[in-house]
This record gives C-alpha cells, structure tokens and sequence, in this order.
C-alpha cells in the first residue's frame, strides 16, 4: 500500500508521449494524484467531470492548444493554477499565458524538481485563494443576518457605544451573559468600521486545546509538528485589515495571552515553528460571560493583557432588560430564518404576553429556538399560548416571584431543562445554549455537587 498520502490533483496534458510518460512516473512517486492526457480535449473532458488543482499543459498541441484548454477550465474551475511548457518560448506566447491566468510559463526541456517546486507554489496559491472566496463568502452570509434589533434604552445606549467604538484600532472586550448577542455587537462594530469590506472571522477559544487553538490563530509552518503538513496561515492572518472575535475569552491559557499581548503591543506573530515575525492588521474583539476584572486580580487572566483590552468595554444588555424589543425581535427572527411560512406567523396576544413575561436566561438565542420551533409546531399563521415550550402558560403565572431565585438558580434551571429537551446530547446542548462543551461539563459538574441537584 503507498503509504504517501495523494492529495493534490494534478493534470498532465501533453502530446508527446515520452514526456508526458516521464512527468506521470515523476510526479505520480510523491504526493501528486495524477492524470495525463494526450490532447487538450481530453484534458478538458475530464476537467468537466472531476476537479483538479494544479496542471502541466503543453502549448503546442494539435486541435485544442494549451492555451484554449487553460481558457476552458478557467471557467469551470476558476481556483484552478496552470503551469504552460513550451519548446519554443516567445515573449508574445508568455505575455499571452500570464493573461489567461497561468502561474508560470517554462520552456522546455525543463528540470523536473523545478518544476516540482513551481507546482507546489501553484498549490498554495490556489489554497490561498479559495480561503480568501471562502472568508468573502463568510462575510456575505453574516451581513444578511447580523442586525441589532431593536428600539429600546438599552439597544439604543449599545448602538451608541458602537457608533463611538467602530473607528478606533484598539481591540475591544465586549462583555455579556451567553446568548445575549456579543458576537453580533461584534460584528456590528465591524461593519460600522472601515473594515466593513474584510473578513470576520471568528473563534471559540474554549473548544479548542491549546495546541490546536495556537495552530488555529497563528497557523504553522510546514512540518512544525507531527500531522502539520505543509504551510498553513492562521485566522489572524487570513482576517488581516479586518477583524478577528475570540469567545469565551477567559478560557485562554496563560501561554496564549502572552502570545496575544505580544501581538497587541507589536502588530506582529509568529507562525508555530516559525522564526520570524509577520505582520499583520487585525482588529481583535475579545468576548465573556464574565468578570474579567475579578479574574486578572485573582491571577487568573493577566493584568497588563486586561488592561489592553479593556480600554474599550462594550456590555450588551441581556433580553431581560430590554423585553420591548421582543415583538421586533419576533418578526425578523421569523423572516431571517427563511421557514418555510415564517414570514406568514404572527403571535397570538396571550402568546406575546408570555414572551413578555418570561425571563430569558438564554436571551436572544433561546428565544430564537422557542420561535424556531413553535413555527414547526403550529400548524395555523397566528401562533398560540400552546405552541410554545417550557409550558409557558405556566411559566406567566409563577414568573411574577421568579426574582426570588438567584441567577445561578435560573441559570442552572434552564441549562438542566435544555439538556433534557435534547435526551441529554451535550453537543446539542451546549450549540443551543451558546458555549462550549467543556464549559457545559463543569457546570453540569457544579451543579451536580451542589444542593438539591
């Protein structure tokens, strides 16, 4: 069994049958997954049935050139990078090359390992640009769904906040309970800046170990570690001239805020197994559900890291203190969502009282998911007291003494009726409830050790 892992495509189009023997034997030893065709119809045959990443076409060919056949598969597959071979090189032919989009243009005879090491560039510069078409893709799917709704005090106090926040630099903490909405306080921030038009990017810092939460920032270097591979850039990076939102802040192991506070105070990083120093121009957001201040001073999260970040606090109010907004958030929760007859519901009055009265200690993302599924539920446009969950015909007649319990209380309640809305699925649990897994373990742990659980 070969034990190299093939896992660049590779189109050979050549219609010398020596040469384009020599390149299969060549390129098929190493890691290349390769395809050698005679003609340039051929080649573009099986261009329109598979994909490929890099090629080797020959310019001079009978019937379809090299360069009508690049000029095809640019169409189809516009990421693709094309290496032209020509015996009988001329400015004109490399000019022509370099407008149809070919990484480079050779002439023969050729060196093989330079030209190994020209396909492996093209590789990387098809890598790059399909995560660029990616991030890009990212950011217009978030822009559709990203406003901050709303016309209460407390929304409008936070788009105040926002509007003086967005043309600075700095990083940012933005502070709230889980599911209240910092990442869109984030990217609302974003988008007033002139960064609107670069990637956000985001991260959960308590998912991932710290390895790979390194490795997911900063990317590595070509076999940094074992498993890395070649190159790889980091979120940082990839987000450069825009901004990159870090969750669950707190989680960041003493090893990663010296490295963030570095970058912070130099504008520079450093890949893993690196040894220099890139630059780069990368808004950081910084999000919690806690208080960070109490951390730094109990040692738990660096004081001069703190103080960084938190030149510029942003608290975004929990749905609690803001119920007003409710009805609105309603209607675009019903349209944004693209249900099927979303965009027909309307709450039935005691249904809306209900919302009103509820606490939400989930916040805006639980009342997403209750709406979500009285959608499902209600089989007519208006959606009655009956659809919704949590038996909340009930809940509005005890939450008038629902400010006697702690929020520690509330919270452990819902958490505890969430995992058994789900059969006690923790991922399910934790994507519903906005954090991360481990971080739903320790609570489940808590609450476990604690009295009357």
């Amino acid at each position: 069994m070969d034990s190299v892992k093939k896992n660049i495509r590779l189109l050979v189009v050549d219609d010398d049958d020596a040469f384009r023997e020599l390149l299969l034997r060549r390129f098929s030893a190493g890691e290349f997954n390769v395809t050698a065709c005679a003609s340039g119809e051929e080649g573009l045959d099986h261009c329109v049935k598979e994909e490929f990443d890099v090629g080797i076409f020959d310019i001079m060919m009978p019937g379809l050139s090299g360069f009508d056949l690049l000029r095809e598969i640019k169409r189809i597959q516009p990421q693709f990078e094309a290496i032209m071979l020509t015996g009988q090189a001329s400015l004109d032919s490399a000019v022509e090359a370099m407008k149809l989009g070919a990484y480079d243009y050779l002439s023969k005879p050729c060196k093989l390992f330079e030209l190994d090491i020209t396909l492996r560039k093209a590789y990387e510069k098809k890598l790059l640009s399909e995560q660029n078409v990616n991030l890009k893709a990212e950011l217009q799917r978030r822009s559709a769904s990203r406003p901050l709704i709303g016309e209460s005090k407390a929304i409008l106090g936070l788009k105040e906040q926002i509007g003086k926040v967005a043309p600075m630099p700095e990083p940012a903490l933005i502070v709230g309970e889980m599911g209240a909405g910092k990442e869109v306080t984030a990217m609302a921030i974003h988008d007033a800046s002139d960064r609107k038009e670069q990637p956000f990017v985001t991260v959960n810092c308590g998912v991932l170990t710290e390895a790979m939460l390194e490795s997911h920032l900063f990317g590595h270097e070509a076999d940094a570690f074992v498993g890395a591979g070649r190159r790889n850039r980091g979120l940082i990076e990839l987000a450069d001239k825009g901004s990159l939102y870090l969750d669950e802040t707190e989680q960041l192991t003493p090893s990663m805020q010296v490295k963030l506070l570095h970058y912070l105070d130099t504008g520079e990083f450093r890949r893993v197994g690196g040894i220099r120093d890139i630059p780069v121009d990368t808004r950081l957001f910084f999000a919690t559900t806690e208080n960070m201040l109490s951390h730094s001073k109990r040692g738990k999260f660096r004081e001069d890291l703190y103080y960084k970040i938190s030149t510029f606090t942003i608290n975004v109010p929990p749905l609690k203190e803001r119920k007003e907004d409710i009805p609105e958030l309603a209607t675009h929760i019903f349209s944004a969502n693209n249900m099927a007859i979303g965009h027909k519901k309307k709450l039935a009055r005691k249904a809306l009282e209900a919302l009103m009265e509820y606490n939400w200690p989930g916040n805006v993302r639980e009342l997403n998911n209750v709406l979500e599924r009285a959608v499902s539920l209600s089989t007519r446009n208006v959606i009655q007291l009956k659809d919704l969950p949590l038996s909340f015909e009930k809940k509005s007649k005890t939450n008038k003494n629902r400010h006697l319990l702690s929020l520690h209380e509330i919270e452990r309640e819902h958490i505890l009726f969430v995992l058994d809305a789900v059969n006690g699925n923790i991922s399910k649990a934790a994507k519903i409830l906005g954090i991360s897994r481990p971080k739903l373990y320790r609570k489940i742990e808590r609450y476990r050790s604690g009295p009357g659980v």
